[in-house]
């Protein structure tokens, strides 16, 4: 069949060029479509076949889904009936990393329209995108609401919480136990049955899809080197698909099985046929989790660790790992998991590097003082944008953030609009995009005289890197674990005159320091060598500790 390209597009010809993209022949109808007519182009259906396959052909360039991301979005201007139009150009721009349009039409569209959950989800990913925390949270609400079962959803909303001020740890704990409840329970009769297996080493298992590069890397490589393996055999179940980055630790474990593509209760019985003893999750509410394998318990012993500073929720959940610093026992009733209390510090932080050189103070260079965050944009909470934003206009300082995001316009934007005219003069800050070589990110820190950590949300692997980099690390008292990481760090380092009581104390704090660069100056020449004999950098020590009670409740659950 031919197409009469200067007549107008039949039906019959609409079903042609459907079947040309069903059948993947990408080139041709595309060929056919662009030597239309303009009036036979502007058709609604020929654009939208158009977009399909500029999207979906295999060799689809970056131009060309920002060809089909256009497209979508004209088609749904002009008749928003097409929501199909719509949901495209969401899926889009995420490939893309283009929001700003997109995110107009969301909302315009949430407002007048009823509750549609592929509109919501990709609203609420977008705006997280953004660092608009509550925005997210906000669309979260209406989707647990309105689909209680969608634990991923749930799970969503219980990461963006972190990132608030607004709610407290009894507040958090609530909406944890309505996560709990929707947790589906495998009837007895579907599962394997569990045992205290006796082996003869204790079998210890992590598990995250976090097992490729991710900043979990730092902290856990050193003790699975220093563990002791005449006591434990180490396993990993990782849950990304197997590729070089995520198997990127694979040498360090005994064994290693890739389970991404089982099902919770594959996954349960996998895990139970491994007569594992020991299982700890390193990944609580993030993105892939799968906590309704451990709600319906995979292992005797069932531990939270290191990637999610809070509680889960489970009860199945036997502990979270903490330390003195980042929770007080009269805090255990808003937390599900009993508290494993380490001596000192939850975590410890391989050496990251001596050959990374420290630089003389930036402020002998700039003649000005120069503050830095290098934290996820998405913790920058609007508390956090009010207190820098008074330090800033108190001083002749500026400030300097990057982060891992892509720093792609928008972000800029939002960011800039966080710290609004009427608060701070936007030229004093500095938005620099995330590198890909960790070399040169960490040579960023020679820029910073001193670093800000965020609130409630505290930096942890940045705290560590900035400390290595002789960058001294300014932080704020918290109420529950997430907020006080960086109380802990310094505890541990004994840097308590770094550690603010209150919001106004964090100002005055940051103020002194700014006009006592000799302080500064002096700490930097120091502070990596100081740092290396803490528990901060001594990995061994730390891996003493963290085995000690790991055998400790082993035994106790044999006895």
């Amino acid at each position: 069949m031919k197409i009469n390209l200067n007549k107008n597009i039949t039906d019959q010809d609409l079903k042609f060029l459907e079947n040309k993209l069903i059948n993947k022949d990408f080139k041709l109808l595309e060929n056919i479509i662009e030597n239309l007519s303009k009036k036979n182009f502007d058709h609604p259906a020929i654009k939208i076949i158009y977009a399909s396959s500029k999207s979906m052909k295999p060799n689809s360039s970056l131009n060309d889904q920002k060809i089909a991301f256009d497209l979508f979005i004209e088609v749904y201007k002009s008749n928003p009936n097409y929501i199909q139009a719509l949901y495209n150009a969401c899926t889009l721009s995420f490939k893309i990393n283009e929001f700003e349009k997109i995110s107009i039409l969301l909302e315009k569209f949430i407002e007048n329209n009823k509750f549609d959950e592929k509109i919501y989800e990709a609203a609420y990913k977008i705006n997280a995108k953004l660092g608009d925390v509550d925005s997210t949270i906000r669309l979260l609400k209406v989707i647990v609401k309105k689909k209680s079962e969608d634990l991923k959803a749930w799970s969503a909303l219980l990461f963006s919480l972190l990132y608030s001020d607004k709610y407290n740890q009894k507040d958090y704990f609530k909406y944890s136990q309505e996560f709990y409840k929707n947790i589906k329970n495998f009837d007895k009769s579907t599962k394997e049955p569990i045992k205290c297996f006796e082996n003869k080493k204790i079998q210890l298992a992590f598990m995250t899809p976090y097992f490729n590069g991710n900043s979990i890397d730092g902290f856990i490589e050193d003790l699975l080197k220093n563990i002791d393996r005449d006591v434990f055999e180490i396993t990993a179940f990782n849950l990304n698909n197997s590729d070089i980055n995520s198997n990127n630790l694979k040498g360090l474990f005994d064994k290693w099985f890739n389970v991404v593509n089982l099902s919770d209760l594959e996954l349960l019985d996998f895990i139970r046929n491994k007569k594992t003893n020991i299982l700890i999750d390193l990944v609580g509410h993030g993105p892939g989790n799968r906590l309704a394998v451990f709600k319906n318990r995979a292992a005797p012993i069932q531990i939270s660790w290191l990637g999610f500073c809070n509680t889960t929720g489970l009860k199945e959940i036997d502990y979270i790992i903490v330390d003195p610093h980042v929770v007080k026992k009269n805090e255990q009733v808003f937390y599900s998991e009993k508290f494993l209390m380490l001596p000192s510090i939850w975590n410890s932080h391989r050496e990251i590097g001596g050959e990374l050189k420290i630089n003389s103070s930036p402020f002998k260079r700039n003649k000005f003082f120069t503050f830095g965050s290098f934290n996820n944009f998405k913790k920058i909470s609007k508390s956090v944008v009010e207190v820098w934003s008074e330090i800033l206009n108190k001083t002749n300082a500026r400030l300097i953030l990057k982060s891992s995001m892509n720093n792609r316009e928008d972000v800029r934007k939002i960011i800039l609009n966080k710290f609004s005219k009427d608060l701070v003069n936007s030229e004093k800050i500095q938005i620099f995009a995330g590198q890909r070589n960790k070399f040169d990110h960490l040579n960023m820190y020679n820029q910073v005289d001193l670093s800000l950590d965020t609130f409630p949300y505290n930096g942890v692997t940045t705290s560590f890197e900035a400390i290595w980099m002789g960058v001294p690390v300014l932080t704020l008292k918290g109420s529950n674990f997430i907020s006080r990481c960086g109380e802990s760090i310094n505890t541990n380092l004994e840097l308590n005159s770094f550690i603010a009581e209150n919001k106004e104390d964090y100002i005055r704090k940051a103020i002194n320091f700014s006009n006592k660069t000799e302080t500064i100056e002096a700490m930097r020449t120091k502070l990596r060598e100081y740092s290396k004999k803490s528990i901060l950098f001594q990995t061994k020590k730390f891996t003493d500790e963290f085995s000690i009670k790991l055998k400790e409740l082993w035994l106790k659950k044999i006895s």
